[in-house]
This record gives structure tokens, sequence and C-alpha cells, in this order.
């Protein structure tokens, strides 16, 4: 929420964060605790190497198991900025 206003905005309102209980960030991105330091944070290989999990169509079948759009994938994270 402090580190990562616009996900945190984007994800407030998904049906992740209203769900009971909510799924937050670690839920699906792993403990950030393990990855933070902006050192790790600014290095994509790094933070994978300390625990990112960038979730996938595997990871998100996990709990979607019914028939879903794999397009859901790219609206999940629809608030990172346009290259």
């Amino acid at each position: 929420k402090l580190c990562h206003k616009l996900q945190y905005t984007s994800w407030a309102d998904s049906g992740h964060a209203r769900r009971k209980p909510a799924l937050d960030c670690e839920s699906c991105h792993g403990p950030g605790s393990e990855y933070k330091s902006l050192a790790v944070m600014k290095d994509p290989a790094k933070a994978k190497a300390a625990g990112l999990v960038e979730p996938g169509a595997a990871f998100c079948g996990k709990c979607h198991t019914g028939a879903w759009d794999p397009a859901l994938l790219a609206k999940v994270h629809a608030h990172k900025a346009a290259p």
C-alpha cells in the first residue's frame, strides 16, 4: 500500500480484495520481506531469486479451477504502466 500505491489501488477494486479473507499482495507474490529492499526490487532477477513470484496461468489455476479466459491475466496487472 505504501510502496506500490498504483498497484494497491488497482487491487483494492478487484474481486481478490473483496474476497473473505482477502487475497493480499503476498498471497500471490510471496513474502515481500524477502525482496523488499530497493537494491533487490530494482533488479527483477534478484527479486525473483529472493522469492518474488510472478504468477501465471498455472499459479492462478490453483484457485481458478473452472473455465476461465487466459486474457484475464492481462487484466490482473492492468495497473502496470504501458512501456
